[in-house]
């Protein structure tokens, strides 16, 4: 049985070929993102992580690794997968590679991982992490909403973000956003009831973050 192979390069070394693929990967997730916003990807993070499996790419991640206010932050851009078996894998396997990377860029430091989700199995994705937020049950601090604030502008989407429900509204077209696409992952019902106000179908997306504590990034985040 081949393996599925997961790399991390520049995203400016992308070139058209290589973006057609990635439009291709969108199309069969069914995620309707202009190619022009493929680029826009390419402009806002500088990393892409590919999952590729008999040299056909199966998904891709574009992500970044950075200081938001000085804090080190694991950043998940847009990120889609050909529906397969190896849809949950593949995924998991692009957020793993991103954090290898991260320990070896922020050793001995706490990390904000964040994204946009529109998707409980997207969402849920964040487990793993520390006092993430929004979250079932709790309502976030000052500090939290202002963390969603900085994200959602980092994101370029701060115009149209809800610091209390932390929901960014569409704006026209699709969130560029972590897509779980065919995932077998099971959300817990009260992630479900979470994001049960983000409405996917018209291109919203929920800004949520969580931490990732030194050793955690340097163990099982990173091996998982």
């Amino acid at each position: 049985m081949r393996t599925v192979i997961f790399e991390s390069r520049d995203s400016n070394t992308l070139k058209p070929a290589e973006l057609d693929v990635l439009g291709q990967v969108l199309c069969a997730a069914g995620i309707g993102i202009p190619d022009s916003e493929l680029e826009r990807q390419v402009e806002m993070f500088p990393l892409v992580v590919f999952a590729t499996k008999d040299e056909e790419v199966q998904a891709f991640l574009f992500g970044s690794l950075e200081r938001v206010g000085g804090t080190p932050c694991v950043l998940w851009g847009l990120a889609a997968a050909r529906p397969s078996r190896q849809t949950g894998p593949s995924l998991k396997g692009l957020i793993v590679e991103l954090y290898r990377r991260a320990a070896i860029s922020f050793p001995d430091e706490d990390v904000v991982v964040g994204g946009r989700f529109a998707h409980p199995a997207g969402y849920q994705l964040l487990s793993p992490l520390r006092e993430v937020v929004p979250r079932p049950g709790y309502k976030a601090t000052g500090e939290e909403r202002a963390w969603g604030r900085r994200l959602a502008k980092r994101f370029g989407c701060d115009s149209r973000f809800d610091d209390k429900t932390f929901i960014v509204s569409c704006n026209g077209s699709p969130e560029p956003r972590f897509d779980p696409g065919a995932s077998k992952t099971t959300p817990k019902p009260d992630v479900v009831e979470l994001m049960a106000k983000v409405n996917p179908s018209k291109g919203d997306a929920m800004v949520a973050f969580g931490w990732a504590m030194t050793e955690a990034l340097t163990g099982k985040l990173a091996k998982s």
